[in-house]
């Protein structure tokens, strides 16, 4: 009988042993993503790449000069312009801004007292998120500069619209007479998340 008594508290004790051994546990998880610095075109183009037209139409004036109005154009009242919304999720995008000069084409060499090509500003003017415009500025020549490099000094408004190109300051060597035929400059931007 002892055995039985022996075994049976044996029995009894393993069963309440994982009863004490029982303990709150605790732990974390943590969740973590994140967001890729990119810029993406909304309207105007898509994905990574945007085009458009600034039309000047006729660029000589009565006289066969440059057209007094294009000449005299500004950033503020420029000789054509076009839009496009651009969404970059960095605080301050970086912008290469570069144009060829207008030029006669197919290219026709201008006797003396004529031009075949126009120098001109071509501008980017940037809505900020602050609410403030930037604008980037490159100006054409006979020996084209570098690239104009800028970084916005906030990031791009999330807004339609948000970039401005311009076409503005058109020159030519005084009283030339412009050559006859259609001219064409590209003008090249690059924005880039930072």
């Amino acid at each position: 009988m002892n055995k039985t008594i022996l075994i049976g508290a044996a029995l009894l004790g393993l069963a309440a042993a994982p009863a004490a051994l029982a303990q709150t546990v605790t732990g974390t998880v943590n969740v973590t993503g994140s967001v890729a610095a990119r810029c993406v075109v909304i309207t105007g183009g898509s994905g990574s790449s945007f085009s458009g037209s600034i039309p000047l139409g006729e660029l000589a004036g009565t006289d066969g000069t440059l057209s007094s109005t294009l000449s005299g154009s500004t950033n503020a009242s420029p000789g054509g312009s076009t839009q496009f919304r651009v969404n970059c999720n960095s605080a301050a995008p970086k912008v290469t801004l570069s144009s060829t000069r207008l030029a006669l084409s197919p290219t026709v060499t201008a006797p003396t007292g004529y031009a075949n090509v126009i120098d001109y500003t071509a501008a980017l003017d940037a809505n900020l998120a602050n609410g403030s415009t930037q604008t980037v500025s490159y100006v054409t020549a006979a020996a084209l500069p570098a690239a104009t490099v800028q970084s916005l000094s906030d990031s791009l408004a999330n807004s339609a619209n948000n970039l401005t190109v311009k076409a503005y300051a058109l020159n030519t060597a005084s009283g030339a007479l412009l050559m006859a035929g259609n001219y064409a400059s590209v003008i090249s931007i690059t924005i880039e998340p930072v």
